[in-house]
């Protein structure tokens, strides 16, 4: 297994940290909101060993990079933090995988950046459609989602659990580090800001929705959602994999909204083959379940 690297690098002054794996074409993995670079921790060696050099950085306000109060955390400023890490590492081609608010980071780089995007996967991405999850719309009322997102509130209620269809017994070390991160409270405040940067009390912003825009981009599309989230509805997946016909839909049965955590074997494999192309003849036809 190709060794994992934990390193730093600043980007205007802001402290980012990211983790490295193999080497080959390059692959960037961009977390959900509220948690950090660790939710793939399943995934970042299983990709290198298939010949990638695998890259998982934290968002500004998430895990071990900076919180600066005076960032603003909407997808478009991920999307530009993007750029300006890619450029300092010198990576002038990237695959992008997002899930959740770090799809719709994906998705607006993609749209910005679209010589410098060899493959994109959309994992339970926000930016599909207008409904979520009402825990979203609830977050994004002013006061009240400072009085609701608070970790010992969340624990209680078991939000964290609401990720997967079946939650494990006990929490693995990802999801430790999870709650660690979303339990500083410059990282809270970067979750809410940027839930309501896209999501009102009605649902998605429509200036956040991005598939119509999606349908020009000419890298190879692959949207996974699983059957059950909770969050993002999976009618997203089955919408997006009817307007772009360059897409291969995969839907993961009995899995929630973390897919590549809770079905992390099914997922690498599926996300390898799409990478290498081996699933580029099955675009625009029916959706698939993966077994």
């Amino acid at each position: 297994m190709p060794r994992l690297e934990h390193k730093h690098i600043s980007l205007a002054g802001i402290n980012i940290h990211y983790s490295r794996a193999g080497q080959g074409p390059a692959v960037l993995l961009i977390h959900g909101l509220g948690t950090s670079s660790a939710t793939w921790s399943h995934n970042i060696e299983p990709l290198a060993a298939a010949g990638y050099t695998v890259l998982a950085q934290d968002l500004p306000g998430y895990g071990d990079s900076d919180k600066p109060r005076s960032l603003r955390y909407g997808p478009e400023a991920g999307a530009r933090l993007i750029h300006d890490f890619l450029d300092t590492l010198g990576v002038d081609r990237v695959s992008l995988v997002g899930n959740s608010a770090g799809g719709l980071i994906a998705g607006h780089f993609a749209l910005d950046n679209t010589s410098r995007v060899e493959r994109l996967v959309l994992v339970a991405s926000a930016g599909l459609g207008h409904d979520v999850s009402w825990t979203l719309r609830i977050l994004s009322v002013p006061v009240l989602g400072e009085l609701i997102y608070q970790p010992r509130l969340l624990r209680l209620a078991r939000v964290r659990n609401k990720l997967f269809y079946r939650p494990p017994p006990s929490p693995n070390d990802s999801m430790l580090e999870s709650y660690r991160s979303s339990s500083h409270p410059q990282s809270r405040r970067a979750t809410i800001q940027a839930i309501r940067s896209c999501v009102t009390l009605f649902g998605q912003r429509r200036r956040c929705q991005i598939q119509d825009r999606l349908e020009g981009l000419p890298a190879p599309i692959m949207t996974v959602w699983g059957a059950e989230d909770r969050y993002i509805p999976v009618s997203h997946a089955y919408l997006n994999g009817r307007a772009l016909p360059q897409t291969v839909v995969r839907i993961i049965p009995e899995c929630g909204h973390w897919p590549h955590m809770e079905k992390a074997a099914e997922f690498n494999a599926l996300t390898s083959q799409f990478l290498d192309g081996q699933l580029d003849d099955v675009a625009g036809t029916q959706l698939h379940e993966v077994p």
